[in-house]
Protein backbone atom coordinates (compact mmCIF):
# COMPACT_ATOMS: atom_id res chain seq x y z
CA UNK A 1 0.00 0.00 0.00
CA UNK A 2 2.71 2.56 1.00
CA UNK A 3 4.72 1.45 -2.30
CA UNK A 4 1.42 2.47 -4.65
CA UNK A 5 1.00 5.78 -2.25
CA UNK A 6 4.21 6.50 -3.41
CA UNK A 7 4.35 6.26 -6.93
CA UNK A 8 0.91 8.01 -7.08
CA UNK A 9 2.97 11.06 -5.67
CA UNK A 10 5.45 10.49 -8.15
CA UNK A 11 2.83 11.30 -10.64
CA UNK A 12 1.57 14.20 -8.85
CA UNK A 13 4.66 15.82 -8.14
CA UNK A 14 4.91 16.86 -11.72
CA UNK A 15 1.19 17.44 -13.06
CA UNK A 16 0.74 20.70 -12.13
CA UNK A 17 3.55 22.03 -13.81
CA UNK A 18 1.84 21.88 -17.23
CA UNK A 19 -1.63 22.61 -18.05
CA UNK A 20 -2.70 21.94 -21.45
CA UNK A 21 -4.29 24.87 -24.80
CA UNK A 22 -5.74 21.86 -25.47
CA UNK A 23 -8.05 21.49 -21.97
CA UNK A 24 -9.77 24.75 -23.16
CA UNK A 25 -13.27 25.62 -24.94
CA UNK A 26 -12.96 28.52 -27.27
CA UNK A 27 -14.03 30.97 -24.81
CA UNK A 28 -11.27 30.11 -22.55
CA UNK A 29 -8.86 29.81 -25.23
CA UNK A 30 -9.62 33.47 -25.81
CA UNK A 31 -8.54 34.28 -22.62
CA UNK A 32 -5.56 32.64 -22.56
CA UNK A 33 -4.33 34.48 -25.97
CA UNK A 34 -1.21 35.15 -25.01
CA UNK A 35 -0.25 31.49 -25.07
CA UNK A 36 -2.98 29.69 -26.97
CA UNK A 37 -4.92 30.01 -30.70
CA UNK A 38 -8.70 28.65 -31.70
CA UNK A 39 -7.68 26.35 -34.65
CA UNK A 40 -10.52 26.64 -36.93
CA UNK A 41 -9.70 23.47 -38.91
CA UNK A 42 -9.82 21.03 -35.69
CA UNK A 43 -11.98 22.77 -33.67
CA UNK A 44 -9.88 22.38 -30.86
CA UNK A 45 -7.57 25.21 -28.68
CA UNK A 46 -3.78 24.92 -29.30
CA UNK A 47 -0.50 26.30 -28.29
CA UNK A 48 0.57 29.48 -30.45
CA UNK A 49 1.62 27.70 -33.39
CA UNK A 50 0.38 24.52 -33.15
CA UNK A 51 -1.21 23.23 -36.30
CA UNK A 52 0.78 25.89 -39.01
CA UNK A 53 4.01 28.39 -39.19
CA UNK A 54 7.44 27.92 -39.86
CA UNK A 55 8.08 24.61 -38.13
CA UNK A 56 5.95 22.73 -39.94
CA UNK A 57 6.75 20.93 -43.08
CA UNK A 58 4.90 21.44 -46.42
CA UNK A 59 1.93 19.40 -46.73
CA UNK A 60 -1.47 20.02 -45.14
CA UNK A 61 -2.70 17.68 -43.16
CA UNK A 62 -6.11 16.34 -42.20
CA UNK A 63 -7.12 13.83 -39.46
CA UNK A 64 -9.64 10.82 -38.66
CA UNK A 65 -10.70 9.04 -35.40
CA UNK A 66 -12.48 6.39 -34.32
CA UNK A 67 -15.78 7.67 -35.35
CA UNK A 68 -14.33 7.83 -38.76
CA UNK A 69 -14.71 3.94 -38.74
CA UNK A 70 -11.30 3.62 -37.40
CA UNK A 71 -10.92 0.27 -35.21
CA UNK A 72 -11.75 0.66 -31.47
CA UNK A 73 -8.97 -0.54 -29.68
CA UNK A 74 -9.70 -2.85 -26.24
CA UNK A 75 -6.44 -1.47 -24.77
CA UNK A 76 -6.85 2.12 -25.39
CA UNK A 77 -9.92 4.82 -25.06
CA UNK A 78 -9.45 6.37 -28.61
CA UNK A 79 -6.80 7.42 -31.30
CA UNK A 80 -6.20 10.52 -33.64
CA UNK A 81 -4.73 9.80 -37.15
CA UNK A 82 -3.30 12.78 -38.85
CA UNK A 83 -2.04 12.18 -42.15
CA UNK A 84 -0.28 14.15 -45.06
CA UNK A 85 -2.55 15.48 -47.81
CA UNK A 86 -0.69 14.68 -51.45
CA UNK A 87 2.43 13.51 -50.02
CA UNK A 88 4.33 11.32 -52.90
CA UNK A 89 6.16 9.47 -49.99
CA UNK A 90 4.37 6.43 -50.31
CA UNK A 91 4.04 4.08 -48.76
CA UNK A 92 3.14 6.16 -45.72
CA UNK A 93 5.44 5.16 -42.62
CA UNK A 94 3.82 5.57 -39.01
CA UNK A 95 4.74 7.73 -35.54
CA UNK A 96 2.44 6.81 -32.21
CA UNK A 97 2.41 9.91 -29.69
CA UNK A 98 1.63 9.40 -26.13
CA UNK A 99 1.42 12.06 -23.60
CA UNK A 100 2.38 12.81 -20.57
CA UNK A 101 0.84 11.81 -16.79
CA UNK A 102 -2.83 11.93 -16.83
CA UNK A 103 -2.88 14.12 -20.28
CA UNK A 104 -5.08 12.89 -23.50
CA UNK A 105 -3.67 12.73 -27.03
CA UNK A 106 -4.49 15.93 -28.10
CA UNK A 107 -1.57 17.47 -26.04
CA UNK A 108 0.65 15.95 -28.18
CA UNK A 109 -1.33 17.27 -31.48
CA UNK A 110 1.74 19.69 -32.15
CA UNK A 111 3.88 17.18 -32.45
CA UNK A 112 1.27 14.94 -34.44
CA UNK A 113 0.99 17.82 -36.45
CA UNK A 114 4.43 18.58 -37.12
CA UNK A 115 5.37 14.47 -38.27
CA UNK A 116 2.04 14.42 -40.38
CA UNK A 117 3.26 17.83 -42.47
CA UNK A 118 6.66 16.29 -43.12
CA UNK A 119 4.56 13.53 -44.82
CA UNK A 120 4.73 10.73 -41.64
CA UNK A 121 1.00 9.01 -40.41
CA UNK A 122 1.11 10.88 -36.51
CA UNK A 123 -1.09 9.10 -34.44
CA UNK A 124 -1.91 10.13 -31.15
CA UNK A 125 -3.03 8.20 -28.51
CA UNK A 126 -5.87 8.66 -25.43
CA UNK A 127 -5.24 5.96 -22.75
CA UNK A 128 -7.94 3.81 -21.16
CA UNK A 129 -7.18 5.14 -17.70
CA UNK A 130 -4.18 8.24 -18.16
CA UNK A 131 -4.04 8.32 -14.32
CA UNK A 132 -4.29 4.51 -13.11
CA UNK A 133 -2.69 3.19 -16.16
CA UNK A 134 1.75 1.52 -15.55
CA UNK A 135 4.23 1.77 -18.18
CA UNK A 136 2.96 -1.34 -19.16
CA UNK A 137 -0.30 -0.92 -19.76
CA UNK A 138 0.40 1.98 -22.02
CA UNK A 139 3.05 0.43 -23.62
CA UNK A 140 0.44 -2.64 -24.48
CA UNK A 141 -2.21 0.14 -25.51
CA UNK A 142 0.74 1.53 -28.34
CA UNK A 143 0.86 -1.92 -29.60
CA UNK A 144 -2.89 -2.14 -30.26
CA UNK A 145 -3.01 0.99 -31.80
CA UNK A 146 0.01 -0.10 -34.00
CA UNK A 147 -2.88 -3.25 -35.22
CA UNK A 148 -5.29 -0.52 -35.63
CA UNK A 149 -3.01 1.77 -37.88
CA UNK A 150 -2.08 -1.72 -39.64
CA UNK A 151 -5.91 -2.01 -40.59
CA UNK A 152 -6.69 1.46 -41.94
CA UNK A 153 -4.46 -0.10 -45.00
CA UNK A 154 -7.15 -2.87 -45.63
CA UNK A 155 -10.08 -0.75 -44.88
CA UNK A 156 -11.96 0.18 -48.30
CA UNK A 157 -13.56 3.31 -46.80
CA UNK A 158 -9.82 4.59 -45.09
CA UNK A 159 -8.82 7.77 -47.26
CA UNK A 160 -5.20 5.58 -46.35
CA UNK A 161 -6.50 2.76 -47.83
CA UNK A 162 -3.36 1.02 -49.46
CA UNK A 163 -0.88 3.55 -48.80
CA UNK A 164 0.38 2.72 -45.39
CA UNK A 165 3.84 1.00 -44.97
CA UNK A 166 2.71 -1.44 -42.23
CA UNK A 167 6.58 -2.62 -41.51
CA UNK A 168 7.53 0.80 -40.21
CA UNK A 169 6.67 2.20 -36.75
CA UNK A 170 7.96 4.40 -34.64
CA UNK A 171 6.57 5.76 -31.27
CA UNK A 172 6.82 8.77 -28.95
CA UNK A 173 6.14 9.87 -26.16
CA UNK A 174 6.54 13.19 -23.70
CA UNK A 175 7.08 12.46 -19.98
CA UNK A 176 5.65 9.37 -18.44
CA UNK A 177 4.94 8.23 -22.42
CA UNK A 178 8.68 9.19 -22.73
CA UNK A 179 9.65 6.14 -20.61
CA UNK A 180 6.26 3.72 -22.03
CA UNK A 181 8.17 3.48 -25.37
CA UNK A 182 11.12 2.03 -23.98
CA UNK A 183 8.88 -0.78 -22.90
CA UNK A 184 7.40 -0.55 -26.28
CA UNK A 185 10.80 -1.66 -27.54
CA UNK A 186 11.04 -4.47 -24.57
CA UNK A 187 8.34 -6.04 -25.71
CA UNK A 188 8.42 -5.37 -29.80
CA UNK A 189 11.77 -5.61 -31.37
CA UNK A 190 9.73 -5.34 -34.63
CA UNK A 191 9.75 -1.49 -33.25
CA UNK A 192 11.94 0.56 -36.20
CA UNK A 193 12.63 3.35 -33.96
CA UNK A 194 11.41 5.30 -30.80
CA UNK A 195 11.69 9.23 -29.57
CA UNK A 196 11.53 9.68 -25.71
CA UNK A 197 10.82 13.39 -24.69
CA UNK A 198 11.64 14.33 -21.08
CA UNK A 199 11.29 10.88 -20.35
CA UNK A 200 10.21 9.68 -17.31
CA UNK A 201 10.15 5.61 -15.78
CA UNK A 202 9.00 3.76 -13.33
CA UNK A 203 9.67 -0.02 -12.81
CA UNK A 204 9.07 -2.08 -9.65
CA UNK A 205 11.38 -5.38 -9.57
CA UNK A 206 11.84 -6.30 -6.21
CA UNK A 207 14.30 -8.53 -7.61
CA UNK A 208 16.92 -6.23 -9.21
CA UNK A 209 15.53 -3.49 -7.01
CA UNK A 210 15.62 -4.83 -3.83
CA UNK A 211 18.05 -2.59 -2.30
CA UNK A 212 16.01 0.73 -3.33
CA UNK A 213 12.97 1.90 -1.79
CA UNK A 214 9.66 0.75 -2.79
CA UNK A 215 11.56 -1.80 -5.71
CA UNK A 216 11.82 1.13 -7.91
CA UNK A 217 15.11 1.67 -9.68
CA UNK A 218 16.19 1.76 -13.75
CA UNK A 219 19.10 -1.29 -14.51
CA UNK A 220 20.19 -2.18 -17.52
CA UNK A 221 18.24 -4.92 -17.86
CA UNK A 222 15.34 -3.15 -17.84
CA UNK A 223 16.14 -1.87 -21.13
CA UNK A 224 17.66 -4.20 -22.84
CA UNK A 225 16.35 -3.93 -26.31
CA UNK A 226 18.30 -3.18 -29.68
CA UNK A 227 16.02 -0.06 -31.04
CA UNK A 228 17.42 3.19 -32.53
CA UNK A 229 17.06 5.17 -29.06
CA UNK A 230 16.59 9.32 -29.51
CA UNK A 231 16.44 10.48 -25.75
CA UNK A 232 15.41 14.87 -25.53
CA UNK A 233 15.77 15.73 -22.19
CA UNK A 234 16.40 19.24 -19.98
CA UNK A 235 19.29 19.61 -17.67
CA UNK A 236 17.11 20.93 -14.80
CA UNK A 237 14.34 18.23 -14.58
CA UNK A 238 15.79 17.14 -11.68
CA UNK A 239 15.52 19.78 -9.77
CA UNK A 240 11.61 20.31 -10.78
CA UNK A 241 11.31 16.27 -10.21
CA UNK A 242 13.76 15.38 -7.33
CA UNK A 243 11.55 11.69 -6.81
CA UNK A 244 12.93 10.85 -10.00
CA UNK A 245 16.64 10.62 -9.58
CA UNK A 246 18.09 7.96 -11.60
CA UNK A 247 14.71 7.31 -13.50
CA UNK A 248 15.15 10.59 -15.99
CA UNK A 249 16.75 10.87 -19.56
CA UNK A 250 20.28 10.97 -19.16
CA UNK A 251 19.70 7.75 -16.85
CA UNK A 252 17.40 5.96 -19.26
CA UNK A 253 20.41 6.67 -22.18
CA UNK A 254 23.08 5.04 -19.78
CA UNK A 255 21.14 1.72 -19.35
CA UNK A 256 20.25 1.41 -22.86
CA UNK A 257 23.06 -0.88 -24.14
CA UNK A 258 25.96 0.62 -25.91
CA UNK A 259 25.64 -1.79 -29.24
CA UNK A 260 22.07 -0.22 -29.63
CA UNK A 261 21.64 2.68 -31.46
CA UNK A 262 21.05 6.03 -29.47
CA UNK A 263 21.05 9.31 -28.93
CA UNK A 264 21.14 11.23 -25.57
CA UNK A 265 20.40 15.37 -26.51
CA UNK A 266 19.81 17.17 -23.18
CA UNK A 267 18.80 20.87 -23.62
CA UNK A 268 21.77 22.88 -20.91
CA UNK A 269 19.02 24.96 -18.67
CA UNK A 270 16.00 22.74 -19.83
CA UNK A 271 13.07 22.09 -17.62
CA UNK A 272 10.66 19.26 -17.82
CA UNK A 273 8.74 20.93 -20.52
CA UNK A 274 12.01 21.38 -23.02
CA UNK A 275 10.71 18.74 -25.35
CA UNK A 276 6.99 19.38 -24.77
CA UNK A 277 6.95 20.99 -27.97
CA UNK A 278 8.38 20.59 -31.09
CA UNK A 279 9.82 24.67 -31.74
CA UNK A 280 11.41 26.10 -33.89
CA UNK A 281 14.00 27.20 -32.08
CA UNK A 282 16.91 25.72 -31.11
CA UNK A 283 17.31 21.62 -32.62
CA UNK A 284 14.50 19.93 -30.96
CA UNK A 285 12.72 19.32 -33.97
CA UNK A 286 15.69 18.78 -36.26
CA UNK A 287 16.59 15.97 -34.01
CA UNK A 288 13.31 14.30 -34.02
CA UNK A 289 12.44 14.82 -37.11
CA UNK A 290 15.66 13.79 -38.75
CA UNK A 291 15.59 10.68 -36.24
CA UNK A 292 12.12 8.89 -37.86
CA UNK A 293 13.09 10.32 -41.26
CA UNK A 294 16.70 7.94 -40.79
CA UNK A 295 14.91 5.31 -39.22
CA UNK A 296 11.19 5.23 -41.06
CA UNK A 297 12.36 6.83 -44.74
CA UNK A 298 16.08 5.28 -45.03
CA UNK A 299 17.05 8.96 -45.45
CA UNK A 300 20.87 8.09 -44.94
CA UNK A 301 21.80 11.84 -46.41
CA UNK A 302 20.20 12.89 -42.34
CA UNK A 303 23.09 10.98 -41.18
CA UNK A 304 25.52 13.38 -40.51
CA UNK A 305 23.08 16.19 -39.56
CA UNK A 306 21.86 14.28 -36.38
CA UNK A 307 25.51 13.89 -35.03
CA UNK A 308 26.04 17.67 -35.40
CA UNK A 309 26.18 18.68 -31.38
CA UNK A 310 23.51 21.02 -30.76
CA UNK A 311 25.01 24.40 -29.70
CA UNK A 312 22.24 24.30 -26.46
CA UNK A 313 23.57 21.08 -25.39
CA UNK A 314 24.41 20.46 -21.43
CA UNK A 315 25.10 17.19 -23.23
CA UNK A 316 25.35 15.05 -26.57
CA UNK A 317 26.02 11.65 -26.29
CA UNK A 318 25.84 9.14 -29.20
CA UNK A 319 26.20 5.80 -30.37
CA UNK A 320 25.21 6.39 -34.09
CA UNK A 321 27.36 5.65 -37.04
CA UNK A 322 26.98 6.65 -40.35
CA UNK A 323 29.47 4.26 -41.75
CA UNK A 324 27.71 1.12 -40.19
CA UNK A 325 24.17 2.10 -41.18
CA UNK A 326 22.41 -0.90 -42.98
CA UNK A 327 21.99 -0.51 -47.00
CA UNK A 328 19.30 -1.86 -49.25
CA UNK A 329 21.87 -1.66 -52.03
CA UNK A 330 23.39 -4.99 -50.21
CA UNK A 331 25.76 -5.80 -53.65
CA UNK A 332 27.03 -2.13 -53.38
CA UNK A 333 26.10 -1.90 -57.37
CA UNK A 334 24.61 1.04 -57.08
CA UNK A 335 21.30 -0.09 -57.76
CA UNK A 336 18.22 -1.82 -55.32
CA UNK A 337 16.78 -4.23 -57.36
CA UNK A 338 16.09 -7.85 -57.17
CA UNK A 339 20.05 -8.80 -57.45
CA UNK A 340 19.67 -7.52 -53.78
CA UNK A 341 16.36 -10.12 -53.00
CA UNK A 342 17.70 -12.23 -54.21
CA UNK A 343 21.25 -12.11 -52.26
CA UNK A 344 19.25 -11.71 -49.10
CA UNK A 345 17.37 -15.25 -49.78
CA UNK A 346 20.27 -16.88 -50.50
CA UNK A 347 21.76 -15.88 -47.00
CA UNK A 348 18.66 -16.52 -45.38
CA UNK A 349 18.67 -20.39 -46.66
CA UNK A 350 22.19 -21.37 -46.32
CA UNK A 351 22.20 -19.93 -42.82
CA UNK A 352 25.20 -17.72 -43.46
CA UNK A 353 26.64 -15.23 -41.29
CA UNK A 354 25.80 -11.56 -42.61
CA UNK A 355 25.55 -8.02 -41.71
CA UNK A 356 22.40 -7.37 -43.87
CA UNK A 357 20.15 -7.11 -40.65
CA UNK A 358 18.08 -4.68 -42.57
CA UNK A 359 15.48 -4.39 -38.99
CA UNK A 360 18.42 -4.20 -36.45
CA UNK A 361 16.74 -7.45 -34.77
CA UNK A 362 20.06 -9.30 -34.35
CA UNK A 363 19.36 -12.02 -36.74
CA UNK A 364 18.99 -12.22 -40.76
CA UNK A 365 15.81 -13.89 -41.60
CA UNK A 366 12.56 -14.02 -43.60
CA UNK A 367 11.55 -10.35 -41.75
CA UNK A 368 14.22 -9.03 -43.42
CA UNK A 369 13.36 -10.21 -46.43
CA UNK A 370 9.94 -9.34 -45.90
CA UNK A 371 10.83 -5.47 -45.65
CA UNK A 372 13.50 -5.82 -48.88
CA UNK A 373 10.82 -7.11 -50.59
CA UNK A 374 7.79 -4.35 -49.57
CA UNK A 375 10.31 -2.03 -50.17
CA UNK A 376 10.87 -3.44 -53.53
CA UNK A 377 7.16 -3.29 -54.57
CA UNK A 378 6.79 0.20 -53.54
CA UNK A 379 9.45 1.62 -55.76
CA UNK A 380 7.73 -0.11 -58.56
CA UNK A 381 4.38 1.43 -57.17
CA UNK A 382 5.66 4.99 -57.39
CA UNK A 383 7.24 4.69 -60.45
CA UNK A 384 4.25 2.95 -62.39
Amino acid sequence: MVRSIFIITLFFLFNYIYADCSDLDSTECAQWAEYCEWNEDTDQCQDIGGGGGDEFGPYDILSITQSDGMRDGPLYADATLYYPIGSELLPLTNIIIGPGWSGDGSSMDAWAYFFASYGFIATTIDYNDPVNESHQQRAEAMLDLIETIKLENIRSESPLFAQIDTTKFAVTGYSLSGGVTQIVAMLDSTIDALIALNPTIIIEDCEGCADFEYCICLLPEHLDHNIPTLIISGENEINELPSYEGLLGADQYVNTPETTTKMLYEIANGDHGSAYYPSADGFIQSKALNWVKYHLMDSTDVCEILLEEPNDASQFLTTLDCNTSISYDLNNDGTIDNTDLAILITVVINGSLSSFDINHDLAVNIFDILILSDYLQSTQLNYN
